[in-house]
Parts: C-alpha cells; sequence; structure tokens
C-alpha cells in the first residue's frame, strides 16, 4: 500500500511540476513575462493603462514605453514584467475610457514604494507626456498563481475522465449566423492583423473587472466555466489574477486578470466559432475593461 502510495505521489507531483513549467515557458518565451514565480507577500502590483497622440505613431507608443519602463525601474523603484501594445478593445468600460495605446504590468516591494515613486517627478513627467494615463493597483498573491495551472490541469483531467466533449479544435461559424454582438466582435478583431509583424502567436488580454448583480453573476460563472474548460484543453489562461486596489479615482473594482491565449489565429478561430457564438453572450459583468495586448518587452531594451 505504501509502495502505491509514494508511486502516486511521485506522479502526481512530476505532473503537477510539467504543467507548471508548461505554462512559466510560455510567460517567459510567449509573452516576454519577467514576473517572479516567487515574492514577498507585501509586494504590490500595478497596470498602467497610456493614451499616445495618433500622431506620433508606433514609434511613439515604443518610445512612451520605454520611459515609463525606465521611469519605474529608477533605483528604489519597482521592476516592469509585462509591457504591450493594446490592439483591440475587447470589452467597453463605462466608467473609464477605452481608447488605450499601451499598457504595462509592474511590481513594487510595497504600496508605500510604489505610492512613493508616484510623488517623485520622473514618473510623473512620463506620464504627463502622454494623451492620457490611468493606474490601478493590484494584489497578485503568489501562492494563487502558483496554484492556477495545476488548477487548469485538474480541470482537463476531470474533462477527460467524465469524457466531455472536446472544445477544440473550434467549429467555425458564418459571420451571417452569429448573433448581432459576436458579428460586431469579430469585425473589430480583425485590428489584430496590423501587429502581425510584431508577434502573432501570443495575446495577452487584460482585465479590469467589476461583478455584476447575483443574476449576472450566475451566469458569468457559466460564461467563465465553459471558457476554462477550452483553456485548460488548449494549454493557455490565466497569467496574473489578483484583488484589484484603487489608486486613481474612485473605480471600485474588484478584480484583476490577465489571460493569455495562442496568438492571432487562434483569436479569430474562437470568435469566429459555434462555442463563443453560444457561450459569449453569458459574460455578463457590472463593468470591466478589458483590452487585447501584443507583447513587446523584449524589444524595449535594458
Amino acid at each position: 500500500m505504501s509502495l502505491f502510495f509514494v508511486l502516486g505521489a511521485t506522479i502526481l507531483i512530476a505532473a503537477g511540476t510539467w504543467q507548471y513549467l508548461r505554462y512559466l515557458r510560455v510567460r517567459r518565451e510567449r509573452l516576454e513575462d519577467r514576473q517572479p514565480s516567487f515574492y514577498p507577500r507585501e509586494s504590490f502590483h500595478t497596470v498602467t493603462f497610456l493614451k499616445v497622440a495618433d500622431s506620433l505613431g508606433r514609434e511613439g507608443e515604443f518610445e512612451a514605453l520605454r520611459q515609463l519602463r525606465r521611469a519605474i525601474e529608477a533605483p528604489g523603484g519597482g521592476r516592469v514584467v509585462y509591457a504591450g501594445l493594446v490592439a483591440v478593445n475587447m470589452a467597453a468600460s463605462t466608467r473609464l475610457p477605452n481608447d488605450w495605446s499601451a499598457l504595462v504590468l509592474a511590481q513594487y516591494p510595497s504600496q508605500d514604494g510604489f505610492e512613493r515613486q508616484r510623488e517623485g517627478t520622473e514618473l510623473g513627467q512620463v506620464l504627463d507626456g502622454c494623451e492620457r494615463s490611468y493606474v490601478h493597483g493590484f494584489r497578485r498573491p503568489a501562492i494563487t498563481n502558483l496554484l492556477i495551472p495545476l488548477a487548469l490541469g485538474g480541470l482537463r483531467v476531470r474533462d477527460i475522465l467524465l469524457r466531455r466533449k472536446s472544445i477544440l479544435p473550434f467549429e467555425p461559424l458564418a459571420l451571417e449566423d452569429a448573433v448581432p454582438p459576436i458579428q460586431a466582435k469579430r469585425k473589430e478583431i480583425l485590428a489584430l492583423e496590423d501587429y502581425r509583424d510584431i508577434r502573432d502567436d501570443a495575446i495577452l488580454v487584460v482585465n479590469l473587472i467589476l461583478p455584476g448583480t447575483a443574476d449576472q453573476q450566475a451566469a458569468d460563472r457559466a460564461y467563465s466555466g465553459a471558457m476554462l474548460r477550452g483553456m485548460a484543453e488548449g494549454g493557455y489562461g490565466p497569467m496574473h489574477m489578483g484583488r484589484a486596489v484603487s489608486v486613481e479615482g474612485e473605480h471600485n473594482y474588484k478584480q484583476f486578470v490577465a489571460v493569455y491565449y495562442p496568438g492571432i489565429d487562434y483569436m479569430h478561430a474562437m470568435i469566429g466559432s459555434t462555442f463563443i457564438n453560444r457561450v459569449g453572450p453569458g459574460k455578463q459583468l457590472g463593468d470591466t475593461l478589458a483590452v487585447a495586448t501584443i507583447p513587446v518587452l523584449a524589444k524595449l531594451g535594458g
């Protein structure tokens, strides 16, 4: 009995390690994400949205990100863990502007450390140089984020054992047969094509989330459950998750989630599928800002 127990435990540990390293490889190689796996409990994270003047073009967006990275990583500051160009607005907020050019995720030793840097001149000068900016904080528990890949692996094992029908590959649906909101979104994500020259195999959808009413939350749980099944099957999904913390204005978002999708072609296939046409209308929130971003941290130098 003890031999079987040891063998079973060894297999579980090996499988869990493989699953975690699989997702870590995606973070490092595709998303160019430098988030440490382990860090002190008092660490504090921020997401900074930037709107750069359209007249400055793509190079203006890159330069704004370079300047923001230098300001954040100044001595005594934080570290940038992800940078992306905003390609498409996936869900429009009623509380915040929806037109953004780029964003940065950063980690600080503490919220006090972030506030001290925010009161300085360098970070303020960078943000003032943009048309518009917005910063929101979030608490990203290390243990929660370490367990996400394992939870997705367990979900996939459950589906296999229960012989549930696979979600992948997606079954395509003609545009005219899709419900109107999905038809509109299929047209909007054509904007992703403008970013193929930068990276076409990774998209990070960054979400600020305010849950809705009890009925909306029930509908959203059904939507999220179906989406998580697809993520578990396809080896993608949440890379950053935490409790939102307001540091600017009075916006009371409750959650921050950043979800990896395996590229532009995958996004077209998913949004153009019978699957998303069926489950997509179930996504119901009190408010959310969700933007699809293309990873560019490796292109910022430093």
